[in-house]
């Protein structure tokens, strides 16, 4: 019978969890000698070491956060909310790790598999006329995939002939940010077409059904992109508009719950006002 070192095992254990670096960190200070100080601080260090590797992994490939900085995407997501977004959904793209870095082209472990109805997140394609844009992480709906064939008639969607299906809900006051106004939102429960995504709530702002973006003559989707729109849908740069498209290499991921919301004004680094303006109603909601 092989006799087993339980010594060897508990070594092993406290090496890879770090246990015996958490020990020494905050165990009672004692007088070192100068080897062990030594010993000691390249301990401390392959523990920091580890855990940052081990965090920016997490975030570039397996799941990340954002803060939403835009009302595009009211009521689902508000301006402060911030969505816990699945990397690995769709692979992984020079765009997947911080700063975009250029060391490959395309998607890796790719499987095709973006749904009409997922609410995404992906870097702003880049646009000459907006140099200023490149590198945004923008949040919205996906509304076509590659081959689809989408129009707008007066606000309402459609996908390969087949219409969304509309339902009024209510009339909201919303203040506009950008421009300082306040607007009468129409809002209705979206069923959109060719899609299993559940029911979700948009917004129009009834001065403006009669702009281009709520009328939008049908076009198909390339190949290797995406059709995207913001549930504020009047209040929303998408690919009616200068967005147009969005590449499948931009694809960041899935926006699948908000993680944390906080009022619109408080910056992060302001602690002191978290508490009395977290919106405590929203934090860990699904996004549908």
């Amino acid at each position: 019978m092989t006799k087993i070192n339980l010594s060897t095992i508990k070594d092993f254990l406290k090496e890879i969890l770090f246990l015996e670096c958490l020990e020494r960190m905050f165990s009672k200070k004692e007088e070192l000698t100068p080897e062990e100080k030594k010993a000691k601080l390249k301990s401390d260090l392959k523990f920091c070491v580890w855990f940052t590797v081990i965090f920016m992994l997490f975030r570039f490939f397996v799941y990340d956060w954002y803060i939403v900085p835009s009302c595009s995407m009211v009521p689902t997501l508000l301006v402060g909310d911030m969505p816990f977004v699945e990397k690995f959904a769709y692979g992984i793209s020079k765009h997947s790790i911080w700063f975009s870095p250029n060391l490959f082209s395309g998607r890796l472990f790719f499987r095709n598999n973006v749904k009409r109805g997922e609410v995404i997140v992906f870097k702003h394609p880049h646009d000459p006329n907006h140099p200023e844009y490149d590198g945004l992480n923008v949040v919205k709906r996906v509304i076509a995939l590659p081959g689809d064939r989408v129009s707008v008639e007066d606000g309402v969607i459609s996908v390969n002939g087949v219409k969304a299906e509309l339902k009024y809900k209510e009339e909201v006051n919303y203040y506009d940010y950008p421009t300082g106004q306040t607007y009468i939102i129409q809002r209705y429960e979206e069923k959109l077409p060719l899609s299993d995504a559940p029911v979700h709530t948009v917004g129009y702002i009834e001065e403006r059904r009669l702009w281009k973006e709520n009328h939008f003559d049908e076009v198909t989707v390339p190949e290797g992109h995406y059709f995207v729109m913001g549930d504020n849908r009047d209040c929303s740069n998408d690919s009616r508009l200068n967005l147009g498209f969005v590449p499948e290499e931009n694809l960041m991921g899935r926006a699948i719950f908000k993680i944390y919301s906080i009022d619109k004004g408080v910056k992060l680094w302001e602690f002191w006002r978290w508490f009395q303006n977290i919106r405590y109603d929203r934090l860990l909601k699904r996004i549908d």
